[in-house]
């Protein structure tokens, strides 16, 4: 009998939808090549889920595990004390970044080469330019060398396979936290996820101008839900298990997300739903597989860099919030995307 070849990786860096997308991702790998034993370790609250989902094919792993792999979002220069320990890291973002700067600056070559020599040398594993306005999830993995041989076609072909049985599964009974509730007039509205740590946030302005009967959701300790409240506008929280997002969306009439973590959730879980896309590029952030309605940015600044809004108050354009949200068409759309 073979032994299956095991790759284990630090998942736990990065975004939560980030993270979301690596694990559909490594599911559809394994599904290609079933003689890999896949072990990943990813923050505690999604473990649940990602267990319940994907934990046929992959060994989600513990926080005391140790790793061949870590994927990471730091330079060079940051990587050095782990490479000297011999850390291996997979940086998928750094050329991302580089690439929705659109024009280069001489340090960023200076990146790309030490980046290009490290990826080389195999102590930094980063992705191929072709696939860089391809699906995140793939773009995250292909850094490593040992999956690099699994073409975009293979795997996007292998996601299709996979989307029944995970929708099937996040649409049975999947965890939810025991403080979850559900307003009994759901099934007659929309629901909103209007949140982003960026400028994907959805104005309270907007909010009320163009879904002013619509429920929004928040995290339990998000302070924004405070605001929404106080302008007259319904608030129905979630709690630490994720699948609780999936449960609120699957009791409403409708919903619409930001392009934040939610909105890579609900691309497996429901077709009734609308994605708004502010600052990254839809064909990286939209799976291949969702049937949903997706809204492209209207923004001639469009893609653009990520910063963490509260740190950062105006964005790379320098505007404290996406222009998209006071484009007429882009409204407009979402609204029209809603089923009467």
């Amino acid at each position: 009998m073979n032994k299956k070849k095991r790759i284990s990786i630090d998942s736990t860096i990065g975004g939560n939808g980030d993270i979301w997308m690596r694990l559909v991702s490594f599911y559809a790998i394994v599904g290609i090549k079933p003689d890999l034993c896949i072990e990943i370790k990813i923050p505690l609250f999604l473990r649940n889920l990602a267990q319940y989902t994907f934990g046929d094919r992959l060994i989600i792993l513990d926080d005391d595990s140790s790793v061949e792999f870590h994927f990471t979002c730091l330079g060079i220069r940051d990587l050095l004390k782990g490479i000297c320990s011999n850390k291996k890291y997979i940086a998928p973002y750094h050329r991302s970044v580089i690439h929705d700067k659109r024009n280069r600056e001489f340090k960023d070559k200076c990146n790309i080469a030490m980046f290009n020599i490290a990826d080389f040398l195999g102590v930094i594993q980063v992705p191929d330019w072709a696939f860089i306005e391809k699906y995140q999830g793939y773009l995250d993995i292909i850094g490593i060398k040992k999956l690099r041989h699994i073409s975009y076609e293979q795997y996007e072909k292998q996601l299709h396979l996979d989307y029944n049985h995970i929708y099937s599964k996040l649409n049975n009974t999947i965890p939810v936290s025991p403080e979850l509730q559900i307003p009994k007039d759901f099934k007659q509205e929309v629901l909103v996820f209007p949140t982003g740590t960026s400028r994907q946030f959805i104005p309270v302005w907007w909010a009320k101008k163009y879904l002013p009967n619509a429920y929004y959701a928040f995290f339990h300790k998000d302070k924004d839900a405070l605001e929404f409240s106080n302008n007259g506008l319904n608030v129905v929280f979630f709690y630490k298990e994720p699948g609780d997002i999936i449960a609120l969306s699957q009791n409403a009439k409708w919903t619409v997300s930001t392009d934040s973590f939610p909105s890579h959730l609900l691309q497996f879980a429901t077709e009734k739903c609308t994605i708004t896309i502010t600052e990254v590029l839809k064909s990286r952030i939209i799976a291949p597989v969702f049937k949903g309605v997706v809204i492209n940015a209207k923004a001639v600044c469009h893609p653009c860099i990520h910063l963490e809004r509260k740190g950062n108050p105006l964005c790379m354009g320098g505007y404290t919030e996406c222009i998209n949200w006071k484009n007429d068409m882009y409204s407009t759309e979402i609204i029209n995307s809603i089923p009467k």
